[in-house]
């Protein structure tokens, strides 16, 4: 694999970037994600850029997840445990199984590495 590089990643137009859908939303409204998936790998781990529109849903990714949070605000409900407020420059590293609603309140993007802490 060759080194891969995304320059200004924070400013690439959100119209550049893939569709991928809507999340199963808690109320209104309702979010869009969008992203690019950088790297994929036959265990499951992946990696790319991430944006999402104002909204709630429920984190679905059970696998541990580092991320650099580029732009934007939301709070992270964990289902045990105090809400996380994350801003733009915040960086995060969710463990395996971490469960909890996202709470978007303006447009998000991240760059991220979900990955498994114990593959096999």
């Amino acid at each position: 694999m060759s080194i891969i590089q995304l320059k200004d990643a924070k400013n690439i137009a959100s119209e550049k970037l893939d569709d991928w859908g809507t999340p199963k939303t808690i109320g209104e409204p309702v979010c869009h994600l969008k992203g690019i998936q950088i790297i994929e790998n036959e265990d499951g781990s992946e990696g790319g850029i991430w944006e999402c529109t104002p909204g709630k849903f429920t984190r679905e990714i059970m696998q541990a997840e580092l991320t650099t949070f580029l732009e934007g605000h939301c709070i992270f409900h964990p289902e045990n445990g105090d809400p996380i407020e994350i801003k733009a420059g915040d960086v995060l590293f969710f463990p395996e199984n971490s469960k909890g609603v996202w709470e978007i309140i303006e447009t998000v993007r991240k760059a991220y590495l979900c990955y498994n802490l114990n593959p096999g």
